[in-house]
């Protein structure tokens, strides 16, 4: 059977126009579908990889775009880049990938219905605000903390954290190279640092952002200082749950379709939990090097 393929750009800003990676489809003589491609082009940068990782359901190429600007898209979670996409789609045709099923997890709030995540959702003070307060719960399973990328118990099996300042980061094994790793890559400013994936695909992560007070509280009543410890992560079967302590201009980022997030509010509860989906991610058996 012969594949099609679609294309997928983001909607206002694409990173590469969509008649220029037609051309380089018909180019390749491979097929081309609007409307039910089995292969989905995904072209841009970790945004929009983000945006389709969680609305398609057919398998999907990341193809990024070398970015001139400093201040721009890595597309770290790219397979390929542009350049290398008419090679890709001879590959893909004659069935040299493999498909990498991704966990998601599934994000709720306010009640609304819940939205599977491939890569991270963050909580973060908006234009014009302080710092934020919230707390974040976490119950089921046993939670590991990060610590210098090694991973030890920490006690309990339940606890809750009390934070002030920026948000909070809570991300998939495949977006751990994104928001979630910013404490490591801190680290390594101005080294070309391509590594993807942060931890295994078994857990999630959860990393505060700068914050200025961190406490975490135990089923057992203990109570310690974590200002030294940003990033963590827990079980799959992990169940999170973010509120804010006192109003705040804060926002919820990684939901929707345009980048202005969600208005969260001291009546909101954020709510996350292990999703029964996955992203399908196509990966070639003879990946091109990413520079």
């Amino acid at each position: 059977m012969c594949l099609k393929f679609g294309i997928f750009v983001h909607p206002k800003r694409p990173r590469i126009a969509q008649n220029k990676i037609l051309k380089v489809i018909q180019s390749t003589g491979v097929s081309y579908s609007t409307r039910d491609p089995d292969i989905a082009i995904v072209v841009g940068g970790d945004g929009t990889f983000s945006y389709y990782g969680r609305t398609l359901s057919i398998p999907m190429l990341f193809v990024g775009v070398n970015d001139p600007d400093m201040l721009g898209s890595k597309a770290k979670l790219a397979q390929i880049l542009f350049g290398d996409l008419s090679k890709a789609l001879n590959d893909i045709n004659e069935r040299r990938y493999i498909i990498d099923e991704r966990r998601m997890f599934s994000v709720n709030y306010n009640g609304t219905k819940s939205v599977d995540i491939l890569t991270d959702i963050y909580l973060e003070r908006s234009v014009f605000s302080g710092c934020i307060r919230y707390t974040l719960s976490v119950d089921k399973g046993k939670t590991f903390v990060n610590n210098r990328h090694h991973d030890y118990f920490a006690s309990g099996n339940y606890f809750t954290e009390y934070a002030i300042g920026n948000g909070v980061i809570i991300s998939t094994a495949f977006g751990s190279g994104g928001y979630y790793s910013y404490p490591d890559r801190l680290k390594l400013i101005g080294q070309n640092n391509r590594k993807i994936q942060a931890f295994q695909d078994n857990k999630m992560g959860v990393c505060h952002i700068l914050p200025m007070y961190l406490v975490r509280q135990t089923n057992k009543k203990k109570k310690g200082n974590l200002s030294k410890c940003i990033n963590y992560t827990i079980p799959w079967n992990s169940n999170i749950k973010v509120i804010l302590a006192r109003q705040s201009n804060a926002r919820l980022y990684g939901t929707t379709k345009n980048s202005k997030g969600i208005a969260i509010t001291v009546d909101s509860e954020i709510n996350v939990g292990p999703s029964n989906r996955t992203a399908k991610i196509i990966k070639l058996l003879e990946p091109t090097r990413l520079n």
